[in-house]
């Protein structure tokens, strides 16, 4: 039988090769505005997001649509069902904290919530959630 591999060897690189991305962003892409009846093209800014990953931080990946609901407080607790796309993508701690990175995807989220209107556009960094409300450019 072969040698069990520990966790620090598989940190280590041990026989995974390539470089560690241990950073997780995650976008929610919505299927409707924020009224939760009109329809957004969802699959142009799916593409869009792609390639906005993969440009600034190498690449992601889009899940099938996914079944939700967001409570909309600036509308007296307005529940919004729609179908969001959950884009997941692996980066780097250096990466995520280049500015221009930053710029890069807060922008697009912006961009995403102002042309979609929405009222909040959801985006997971590490651990952390941030709802995306301002809609202005910058």
């Amino acid at each position: 039988m072969g040698k069990k591999r520990t966790r620090a060897a598989a940190k280590a690189g041990g026989g995974v090769g390539g470089g560690r991305k241990t950073v997780l962003v995650v976008l929610f892409v919505r299927s409707v505005e924020r009224d939760g009846a009109t329809s957004v093209d969802q699959g142009r800014w799916v593409d869009a997001a792609l390639e906005m990953f993969g440009e600034v931080f190498g690449g992601a990946t889009a899940y099938p649509k996914a079944r939700g609901i967001w409570r909309d407080d600036e509308r007296g607790g307005f529940l919004v069902k729609d179908e969001p796309v959950v884009m997941h993508c692996y980066t780097t701690p250096d990466e995520i904290q280049d500015s221009s990175n930053l710029a890069e995807l807060g922008g697009f989220c912006r961009t995403m919530g102002r042309e979609t209107n929405q009222g909040e556009v959801g985006l997971v960094v590490a651990d952390e959630y941030f709802a995306i409300r301002n809609f202005t450019k910058e």
